[in-house]
């Protein structure tokens, strides 16, 4: 291509800024090949871009994909304001290679915080995701596994989307069921290309609205077959183009879908167990192709089956080779992979507190947690466990939590719509699960999502630390509660249908303590009577307004000392 037309192109990416790009915002170069590839080989052709800092010499090196013809594009999003220089290297197509060029970038001003403080990243041994500048990230993410199904409409998935962001939600997440592309067979063809431009306009969209992209990679599990399981070379070029497509986007790495020991091997034949789990070669894949090294997780299977050193599993016969335990556990596999955090799948009791050796298990490892799915709206549970879901998780130590709803986790979905499903306190019939998504996107715990952020982002949430009810510090007499605090804000989440609550002894004193009850429905604060200290050191709650879920909240003067940050304690 002429050098002319790539520098008209880097232009023509910038326009939209004036003429600049904007840090972590997606700009595009456009490359023509020597030939077109529709009849084969585009996505086997290794081109790369490196971009490189002109006054702090950081460097990317950008993937760049095919997409049609002889086009290849390269997106890439600047770091660090300043000027930027790149070049093109292609051992594969001499048209492409040996471009030269520059943009300048400003330093994004506008109102996202995805933008503001940059892509999300996880650092061991911090027990919450944060962005690239190391400020906090809540996470609250509503289930999109049938995105593509979704009309890409302002009367559809954009509705949804907007109203999402209304509720306080920051995260799409997604898996490529029904996607617009085939990838089953280890390429990507001319065919195929249409369906990535259109799961383009999904990316786009989210990464507008500011949300973070939890997006998952291919195809759901089932559609892995043994031989391109054993096929490296596809594996690493869709892994490669993968990332090369999405990964200047504000994204997460979810590797498929329950895939920790084929999980899903009545549908297709299982052929890996804990040993030989090929999705630990994508995941090595997927982080060595990607320059910003996203965080990386495997959404795993529900805890009862898998959780991290599988302590407390009671996995089925099916699942039982590694005994519970994650593949991607041991430190080797981990920095091989770029695994730096945790998808669970953890559904909560929600007629008693959850036992502790599951939540213990994810609290204790070095990575950060999300309770990535859980039961669902209108299908495994009503509005009380789909708000008491997200409580528990985030006071039980996850640093973030995924909510579904009826219809928009799944569109038009069938599964168990005709059978009444039972979550511990509620039932859940046909008819509710028949509720469609104008009606679930309104549901009062979606919007209940935005007091359990609000509650939570009025202090320092991230250093809560959780405390097993029934340890030496907290004993619960409501049958049903969740603990955490820090070192001067205790909440404690009770939800059994009644008005107890217990006793706990990590107060230091009365002394200028305040005392709320937090509504969880209406995001209202109201009086609740102090603490009264006993003989034996504990401090005795005040009863519940009513049998509903409540949160106890208690707030001891900042400047206090001597407070425990308490840490789990074996019981």
């Amino acid at each position: 291509m002429n050098r002319a037309l790539v520098i008209l192109a880097t232009a023509l990416a910038v326009l939209s800024c004036g003429g600049w790009a904007e840090t972590w915002r997606v700009s595009e170069l456009d490359f023509t090949a020597s030939r077109s590839y529709d009849a084969g080989g585009g996505d086997r052709v290794r081109m790369d871009v490196l971009f490189s800092h002109a006054k702090t010499g950081q460097t990317l090196c950008v993937p760049a994909f095919w997409d049609g013809g002889d086009r290849f594009v390269v997106r890439f999003a600047p770091t660090e304001p300043g000027r930027w220089t790149w070049k093109s290297t292609c051992p594969d197509d001499p048209a492409l290679d040996g471009h030269e060029g520059s943009l300048r970038c400003r330093k994004y001003d506008g109102p996202l915080d995805i933008y503001r403080h940059g892509f999300i990243k996880a650092e061991k041994g911090t027990k919450y995701l944060m962005y690239a500048d190391g400020t906090p990230f809540f996470y609250l993410g509503d289930t999109h596994w049938g995105m593509y199904t979704e009309d890409l409409s302002d009367d559809h998935f954009k509705h949804i989307v907007r109203r999402r962001v209304e509720q306080g939600f920051t995260v799409i997440q997604s898996e490529p069921i029904s996607a617009p592309f085939h990838l089953q067979d280890g390429r990507v063809d001319a065919e195929d290309i249409e369906g990535f431009r259109k799961a383009d306009a999904y990316y786009r969209f989210i990464a507008d609205a500011g949300l973070l992209h939890a997006n998952a990679e291919f195809f759901f599990p089932s559609d892995l077959s043994r031989e391109l399981a054993a096929d490296e070379d596809a594996l690493k070029a869709l892994a490669r183009y993968w990332v090369a497509r999405f990964g200047a986007y504000p994204v997460l790495w979810t590797l498929a879908q329950e895939i920790d020991n084929d999980s899903y091997a009545e549908l297709g034949g299982r052929f890996f167990d804990y040993s030989n789990n090929p999705w630990v070669k994508i995941a090595e894949y997927v982080h060595a192709a990607d320059p910003y090294s996203h965080p990386l997780s495997a959404h795993q299977e529900n805890a009862v089956n898998t959780c991290v050193t599988g302590a407390g599993t009671e996995p089925e016969e099916a699942h039982a080779d590694g005994n519970g335990v994650s593949a991607f556990l041991p430190e080797p596999v981990s920095e091989r992979t770029g695994h730096n955090w945790w998808a669970a799948q953890w559904s909560p009791p929600l007629h008693e507190t959850p036992g502790p050796e599951a939540v213990r298990d994810y609290w204790l490892s070095d990575r950060p947690a999300v309770n990535y799915e859980g039961r669902y709206c209108g299908l495994w549970t009503l509005d009380f466990g789909s708000r008491a879901q997200g409580w528990i998780s985030f006071l039980s130590g996850f640093c973030g939590y995924g909510y579904g709803a009826a219809d928009i986790w799944l569109y038009h979905s069938g599964f168990e719509a005709q059978i009444t499903s039972f979550d511990g306190v509620e039932y859940i019939t046909p008819e509710l699960k028949a509720t469609p998504w104008q009606e679930a996107l309104e549901y009062p715990s979606a919007l209940q999502m935005r007091h359990l952020r609000s509650l939570l982002e009025s202090f320092d949430w991230w250093n809560l630390t959780p405390v097993i009810p029934g340890d030496a510090v907290f004993q619960d007499a409501s049958g049903s509660a969740v603990y955490a605090h820090t070192p001067c804000v205790h909440l404690l989440y009770f939800y059994g249908k009644n008005t107890r609550t217990g006793w706990i002894s990590t107060l230091k004193s009365g002394d200028g303590l305040e005392v709320r009850w937090y509504n969880p429905r209406s995001g209202e604060y109201q009086e609740a009577a102090l603490p009264v200290r006993e003989a034996d050191g504990f401090w005795t709650l005040a009863s519940r307004p009513d049998p509903e879920d409540w949160v106890l909240c208690l707030f001891e003067p900042s400047d206090s000392e001597g407070v425990r940050n308490q840490s789990f304690i074996d019981i």
